[in-house]
């Protein structure tokens, strides 16, 4: 499994480094940096040096945190490839619930099948939620089996179109952000 990027926006407000804080402690693999005046360009150079094949982009709206951009990486592209764009609607940061930070980074995000398979959930935003967290699908069953340190993402529909995306561990106990999603784009690549 490859590395991620989550950074921010050129200008992030507080309260969008606190939620990049939250989801690099609970995406595997994650790493945050710090964006600075770096270019989009210069964001892919760095992914490759480090071995990463994607990058997490968190945008601002008045300033809050609206948009979740991913990207994927390629070393022959020498760039980044937009693959979809999270919308949220609202979010709970880690701290302002009784929910907590994992005590290290889990060795996989789990997401069910009867999740998946779901009616409810618009394909476009499952597919967009599972490359953005890098989450693998697997059977009900088998998810507590499979390894100790994973996080399985709970995705629930909230009211018309708000699905709310939280994450647990085998016994319950809540942990991260809690996502209020409006929707997904995914960004056509033009082949076919």
């Amino acid at each position: 499994m490859g590395k991620t990027i989550v950074t921010t926006s050129h200008r992030p407000t507080p309260r969008t480094r606190s939620l990049l804080k939250d989801l690099v402690a609970i995406i595997p693999n994650s790493i945050r940096i710090t964006r600075g005046k770096a270019t989009l360009e210069l964001l892919a150079l760095e992914a490759l040096d480090i071995g990463a094949d994607r990058i997490l982009v968190i945008r601002n709206w008045k300033g809050n945190p609206r948009y979740i951009d991913l990207y994927m990486v390629t070393p022959l592209s020498r760039g980044a490839t937009k693959i979809c764009t999270l919308i949220l609607c609202g979010y709970k940061l880690t701290r302002e619930g009784t929910k907590k930070n994992p005590a290290r980074q889990p060795s996989a995000l789990i997401i069910p099948v009867s999740t998946v398979v779901s009616a409810k959930i618009p394909e476009e935003l499952m597919e967009c939620l599972v490359q953005c967290l890098r989450a693998q699908v697997s059977s009900d069953e088998e998810i507590c089996t499979e390894a100790e340190n994973v996080l399985i993402v709970d995705v629930s529909e909230r009211r018309s179109n708000v699905f709310e995306v939280s994450f647990r561990d085998c016994k319950g106990d809540r942990y991260g952000p809690v996502l209020r999603v409006c929707g997904a784009k995914m960004v056509s690549t033009g082949q076919g």
